[in-house]
This record gives C-alpha cells, structure tokens and sequence, in this order.
C-alpha cells in the first residue's frame, strides 16, 4: 500500500474540515477523490503531503510515517495544488530541473526525466520559453509537470485540468494513466465526471470531510444508483403536493426517486402540475451516486468554499 491515511481530523476555528478522513491507494491505481468546495479534499492532499498537520490521525506514505518523517516521506511524494505554482522568470526547462533537483534527483538522472516528461506533456518545443510568456494551458502542463518529474510514487493532484483546454486536459490525463502505469499511486480530485471515466479511476467520494463511500464507478452505480425524476417550478410546491408524490428538495428544484414516469407525476400532482416548468429523468450516473449518498449534486459554484489550509483562520 503507498499511501494509508487513517483518522484524520482538522478543524479551523469552528468549522470541522476533516472528520475521521480516511483513504488507502494501492500502487498502479488511480483514486478520483469526490466532493464539493469545502467537503475536504484540499485539506485531505495537504496534510497527505505535508504540507499541513492534522490535529489527529496518521498518514503513511510508502511505509514512511509521513507525520513523523516528513522529509523521507516527501520524497515519495509529488503535489499539484490548485493554484498554479511555477517560477515565471524561469524557462519551463529550469522550472522542471529545479523541482527535479529540489526532490533530489541525481543530474543525470534529472535531464533525462525532463525530456521525457516535456515530451509526455506537451512541452518539448517550449523547453527554452521563459514561464511568464506560456498560455494558460502550457502553465497548467508546467504545473503538473514540476509534481511528477521526480516520477514519485504518490503523486497528488487537486484540480489539475480546471481552466484548461481540450488538448492540456487530454495531454494531463494521458501523463497520469501513464505514470500509473508505471506504479504510481494517484490521487486525482476533479468536478469533471467524463475525466474520471477516461481515468478508469476507483472513486472515493468524501463529505463534511468523511469519506463516506468507496469503489469502482460499476460498482457504486450499481450499490447506489437513482431512478426517478428532477422537476423546476415556477412557484414552490405546497407540503401535501410534496407529499402526494413522495418528492423531496433537490438543487433547484424537487426530486421524486424511484420508478415514476412523467404521466404518473402529472396525475399525482393534478393542479399542481401547472406549476412544473422543467423535469429531467434521472438515470444511473456517477452523478446519482453521488446525489444519493451526499444528498445533493456535485456543482462547484453552489458550494461553499473549503477553508485555506495555509491560514488558520476562517473568514467570515
């Protein structure tokens, strides 16, 4: 096992971030962690990584106490935030040697590693190109480029592709199923559910910090799919019309699971129905999955931010 992490817990303030978080990646694998703004995840990879401590629990990363031996255990370990971490007035070659170097890579071995990772990545031709002057999606390739050119056998990243385009997105996901390939674990938090089928990911999805549910996209989809309908109205529903359907609050709207149809919706609600302004049916789908164990759906901009791990105090 490359990474056990077991009872983590961490509060800022009064907001609980994590709650007993717990999660295992086995070598070879890739993990697609799931969760909306402030479920957890970006203060899950950072105290993974070591770059915050938790107020309980343990972490290990390749047999290493990660808490107790940071410095060995970040070795094994490489880390792409979110937020975009290179050095403008370096070329994108000396971006990649320097963070090679920082993990201690051997020269030789680190010139080597360089060109195969720009070749992997897209960036073979920009190699010489100071960082300041590459497009956006060229940086978010350098980013994740400067996290596994030391080839780590952890390999952490949160968010890689927000913001990218089509080609970055593709070149990103190709480089991980690669380096999986080659036997490194892979912790891979997105919003996008098609990157997770391509990634052939597990899927771990975690709420309120707690990792509520773990396995295969079949193997969820199959213990916790829903059926049923999503409807929008013009006006709120009264309690005995909610009631009369078996439908309960959703995003946007209401929700009524199980084996309905349309017809039978309508002639439920008799008047009521007049009300209705949009229905969608809701077939299995990572989405329902996660709408049924989380209890709501998986949409970045209705959620609320997640605490910044590098600041001990909670705005307001």
């Amino acid at each position: 096992m490359v990474l056990h992490a077991s009872g983590l817990t961490k509060s800022y303030g009064d907001v609980q971030a994590l709650s007993g978080a717990e999660l295992e990646v086995e070598e070879g694998s890739i993990v697609a962690l799931l969760g909306k703004n402030g479920a957890g995840k970006t203060t899950l990879l950072s105290i993974i990584s070591g770059l915050l401590r938790p107020d309980s629990g343990s972490v290990r990363v390749g047999g290493i106490d990660a808490l107790a031996n940071a410095d060995a255990a970040a070795k094994l370990i490489g880390i792409a935030p979110q937020d975009t971490g290179i050095y403008p007035t370096l070329s994108v070659q000396q971006n990649l040697e320097f963070f090679g170097e920082l993990a201690g890579m051997k020269k030789q071995f680190r010139i080597t590693r360089v060109q195969e990772v720009a070749e992997q990545l897209g960036l073979t031709d920009l190699l010489a190109r100071r960082a300041s002057n590459l497009s956006g999606g060229e940086k978010r390739r350098l980013h994740t480029g400067c996290a596994l050119v030391h080839a780590p056998r952890l390999l952490l990243l949160d968010e890689p592709t927000v913001g990218a385009d089509v080609t970055t997105r593709a070149q990103l996901i190709d480089s991980v199923k690669g380096l999986a390939a080659q036997g490194a674990a892979v912790v891979y938090t997105t919003h996008y559910m098609p990157e997770v089928i391509e990634l052939g990911a597990d899927i771990a999805i975690i709420d309120d910090g707690v990792l509520l549910a773990r396995g295969s996209r079949a193997d969820l989809v199959a213990s916790h799919s829903v059926h049923g309908l999503r409807f929008a109205t013009s006006a709120p529903m009264t309690p005995a019309a909610l009631d009369a359907i078996g439908a309960e609050a959703d995003t946007d709207g209401y929700r009524v699971d199980g084996e309905i149809s349309v017809g039978e919706l309508v002639a439920k609600l008799g008047k009521d129905a007049a009300l209705i302004t949009s229905i969608e049916s809701l077939q299995p789908s990572l989405e329902t999955v996660f709408l049924k164990i989380t209890g709501s759906s998986l949409d970045e901009e209705d959620a609320a931010p997640e605490p910044d791990p590098n600041n001990e105090r909670v705005s307001t």
